[in-house]
């Protein structure tokens, strides 16, 4: 009897992953090992998709509360919804890669 193929005998969702990991592998000895400044870049523009809507959420909840004399609370909760966009935003821009 011939061997199956191994893909063929995982699920699609392995399968799917081993296809990825393949085509990473080829991509690096094609292109080699990344630069320490593109490293750098990444964790940098991955600082500022968090610290961006964080700080729109705050600005944005200062402005209100101080049009509405509502103390802390739009600041607050607009800086939390902004805290959790910027990590989610940060978490599909990691997994995308």
């Amino acid at each position: 009897m011939p061997a199956a193929e191994p893909e063929q005998n995982l699920p699609n969702d392995m399968a799917e992953a081993v296809r990825k990991r393949r085509g990473r592998h080829t991509q690096w000895r094609a292109e080699g090992e990344p630069s320490l400044l593109r490293f750098v870049g990444q964790i940098g523009v991955l600082g500022w998709i968090i610290v961006v809507p964080t700080l729109v959420g705050m600005f944005v909840g200062r402005w209100l509360d101080h049009s509405f004399g509502t103390g802390i609370f739009w600041s607050a909760a607009l800086m939390v919804l902004g805290v959790a966009f910027g990590f989610w935003s940060g978490w599909r821009r990691m997994h995308r890669q």
